[in-house]
């Protein structure tokens, strides 16, 4: 024999589902007559019923890739000729809710001693009026909350940013400045594209000079690291001669009169240049809030598909499971795994920060 040549061929099997009867012996008592029957296993509580990880598939199908409760009953039976009720699916999704709570507690208990979060908002129709789903995360970790406000009243209910002592990173909006005990850094993704608007439909010859400044310390930090201090101040020299030569053409104003979109960024990038500039001297800062705003994208496209969330609580439990999702996912979990556990009330609980997954 010469040797072994391989094929190989990956396919479902005939029948994915699989039924497992349980049967317990009835039997008379000869002291005191009474019928007696054996126990049947833990969680085979009805006379038909579905297991946990099958429950958890269609949470991970409703959930995680936002398909439909109609058509998911009609993929379950596509896929497994078994006929799927909606209320199955919502029954599975509120026992998964119930059973996060405490992964809920611990993420909201972890966030705040995290060296670096990032933060954002994004409308959310809920019962036909306007609501916001707020996302605190960092690489590890992800918290979705729903409430009825943007501002820092909705943040203080959740109570993870009043706690958080450590950097903040998000694109400027103010209720985030009302937290003082944290570190603020400022996204420059934002900037960026504040300034390719400025530079292209307003011919603003400053904006495309500060987005070349900005990358340029984008790309010395990523080839050569932070900045030391004689590094910095002549780096901050660079960023004020672009803004100085900016004000010759949009001054200060000391009145409350409305102003121009180049105007507004000035003063932005002028009275926050430390926020701004944050990133060429701390390693833990990146140079943008994409993170937080990849973690809140994919809620705008369930929208897209859905229209809206019918209630509150429906958004709530949307909301908690998705947090457990992506938590699970930044920390390398294999989710229909850690799906199934939450469904028997036996949930991931993350601890302190890895290094990675």
């Amino acid at each position: 024999m010469l040797g072994h040549e391989k094929r190989q061929v990956f396919e479902l099997p005939q029948k994915p589902l699989e039924v497992t009867e349980h049967r317990a012996e009835i039997k008379c008592c000869p002291l005191s007559g009474c019928l007696v029957s054996a126990p049947f296993p833990e969680g085979v509580k009805a006379p038909v019923q579905y297991g946990p990880r099958f429950k958890a598939q269609m949470v991970y199908f409703n959930v995680e890739h936002f398909i439909p409760y109609e058509r998911l009953t009609r993929i379950c039976e596509d896929l497994y000729d078994q006929p799927l009720s909606e209320a199955t699916i919502v029954a599975a999704n509120q026992r998964a809710y119930d059973h996060l709570a405490p992964f809920e507690r611990r993420v909201k208990q972890l966030l705040p001693q995290a060296p670096l979060n990032g933060c954002d908002e994004s409308g959310l129709r809920v019962a036909k009026s306007l609501h916001w789903l707020h996302v605190l995360s960092n690489p590890t970790l992800t918290f979705y909350g729903v409430h009825a406000k943007r501002g820092a009243e909705a943040m203080n209910d959740f109570g993870i940013l009043p706690r958080c002592k450590n950097w903040l990173i998000h694109d400027h909006w103010k209720p985030y400045f009302t937290y003082q005990d944290c570190l603020h850094a400022l996204c420059n993704e934002h900037h960026l594209r504040e300034l390719k608007f400025l530079a292209e439909e307003h011919q603003e010859s400053w904006a495309k000079e500060m987005s070349r400044f900005l990358l340029d310390c984008l790309e010395r930090r990523n080839s050569q690291g932070v900045l030391d201090e004689r590094q910095f101040k002549r780096t901050r020299r660079q960023y004020r001669a672009i803004l100085k030569k900016a004000r010759r053409c949009h001054p200060r104003r000391e009145d409350s009169r409305p102003q121009g979109k180049a105007a507004n960024l000035l003063n932005r990038l002028e009275d926050f240049e430390l926020n701004v500039l944050a990133f060429t001297i701390f390693e833990e800062v990146p140079f943008t809030n994409n993170g937080a705003e990849r973690d809140i994208r994919m809620e705008k496209t369930k929208q897209k598909i859905s229209g809206c969330f019918r209630t509150l609580h429906g958004a709530k439990v949307f909301a908690r499971i998705r947090s457990y999702i992506s938590t699970c996912r930044k920390r390398g979990r294999n989710i229909l795994d850690e799906l199934q556990k939450a469904i028997l009330g036996k949930p991931y609980m993350p601890s302190g920060f890895p290094a990675g997954p």
